[in-house]
């Protein structure tokens, strides 16, 4: 665990920390060090440790206050975001640092391209549909601000929040520790029923983090490394400064994790989704799980049968890359789909995407897989058939360097199966 040190704070920082209140359940809560240093925790396994990454974005557009919604009904302990600023500097959730590929701003702004975050004002962002690129039914959600996030969940969650792209958002370190003092988030508080931390705040910019944590130094603070588990001259390094690092399952063993526990630091996953990646998380002792099904990740940890679907449809196989280009017509990427009952199902307008969310599929409007029988959505060009549906797009769609995960969404984007592969 990191040694903290309270540096100086500006004045009104300073004002608003000693003013603030509890945040709403904080009675319920203790602190990190009530309970044991972070090495002791470590040895315990928690009974819920689900981040929702960017909320429940497989049900709902993602970081949409319908998306967070989602994932406290689904059970997830505590809800993850990415912080940017406005143009005025207001506190807003966007993962991507434009905000063309989660909203409708280049049809409301055509002028105003790249349509970055901080080139809008509030009052613009709210103008924008940052639903109706998932599902229609999704058209009324609008850009969430932070602290309508916090309201949303205060007292029933915690928060996971990384500080997007500081570079763009000059100064966001400084106006995130003054909301979240405001709040009353000031320290490491953590909830006895789950174990969880009411508030973290990662990045991957060390300066970000650095100022981030001289001026809120009791809240806990993680390195966003991902992939393979960094060296162990790194992890002491880490060790001295931050709280946590984050890593892959696919990338690590149970030693690069202890690895990690050994110098007092914890270990969030990359997002696991599929419930054989979930579970190799969870035997390789990470600490925390962060996901996009929080549903589906719920299950696991619980020891239950993580099927979600009830009308027996699976996917059985991606084919990611085949033989000759990927967007090739007729023979290109495809999704199968395999019917496990001895009846015929409709799966017309479901939907099918990939961990990125760029490219959404259809299974069409006629499409019906008979008993035992397959069904292929395909990525590309081709011509329809009773077994298979062309969406005609002229890119390729999945990851065939490494993995990905898919997912499975009926007609009313209700999560139905979850499949990830992993390519060599």
């Amino acid at each position: 665990m990191r040694v903290v040190r309270v540096l100086a704070v500006g004045a009104a920082l300073a004002a608003t920390v000693s003013l603030a209140t509890p945040a709403q359940g904080a009675v319920s809560t203790v602190t990190a060090e009530a309970t044991g240093s972070t090495a002791q925790q470590t040895a315990k396994r928690l009974k819920n440790p689900i981040v929702a990454h960017r909320g429940s974005p497989r049900v709902a557009p993602e970081e949409t206050l319908a998306a967070y919604r989602a994932a406290i009904a689904e059970g997830a302990a505590v809800l993850e975001g990415d912080v940017q600023l406005t143009r005025e500097g207001e506190l807003v959730l966007v993962h991507d640092d434009t905000l063309d590929t989660t909203t409708d701003a280049e049809q409301i702004f055509p002028d105003r391209g790249p349509w970055r975050v901080g080139d809008f004002t509030l009052a613009e962002i709210k103008q924008l549909d940052a639903g109706s690129w998932v599902h229609e039914k999704f058209a009324a959600e609008r850009v969430p601000t932070l602290e309508e996030v916090l309201v949303l969940a205060r007292g029933k969650t915690g928060f996971n929040l990384e500080m997007k792209s500081p570079q763009s958002s000059p100064g966001v370190a400084t106006k995130l520790a003054a909301l979240l003092a405001e709040c009353g988030y000031t320290d490491d508080r953590v909830n006895p029923r789950t174990g969880m931390l009411e508030i973290a705040v990662h990045s991957r910019d060390e300066a970000v983090l650095r100022e981030f944590a001289a001026l809120l130094p009791h809240v806990r603070i993680s390195w966003l490394s991902g992939g393979p588990m960094l060296d162990d001259s790194r992890l002491a390094e880490l060790a001295t400064w931050t709280d946590a690092v984050y890593a892959t399952p696919t990338a690590t063993t149970a030693a690069d994790i202890d690895r990690a526990h050994e110098v007092g630091l914890k270990v969030y996953s990359d997002p696991v989704d599929s419930p054989k990646s979930i579970a190799m998380a969870r035997n390789q002792r990470y600490d925390y799980l962060v996901t996009n099904v929080p549903a589906v990740a719920k299950r696991v940890v619980a020891g239950k049968d993580p099927r979600l679907g009830l009308d027996g449809v699976e996917i059985e196989h991606v084919m990611a890359n085949p033989s000759g280009e990927d967007n090739q017509p007729e023979n290109g990427e495809y999704v199968a789909l395999r019917n496990t009952t001895d009846q015929p199902i409709d799966i017309s307008s479901h939907t099918l995407t990939d961990h990125a969310a760029n490219i959404w599929l259809s299974t069409g409007d006629k499409a019906v897989i008979q008993p035992g029988g397959l069904f292929l959505v395909y990525v590309n060009t081709g011509t329809n058939r009773a077994d298979a549906y062309y969406n005609g797009y002229s890119v390729g769609m999945f990851n065939n360097t490494g993995g990905d995960t898919v997912y499975l969404m009926d007609e009313n984007m209700n999560l139905e199966d979850v499949y990830s592969y992993v390519l060599p």
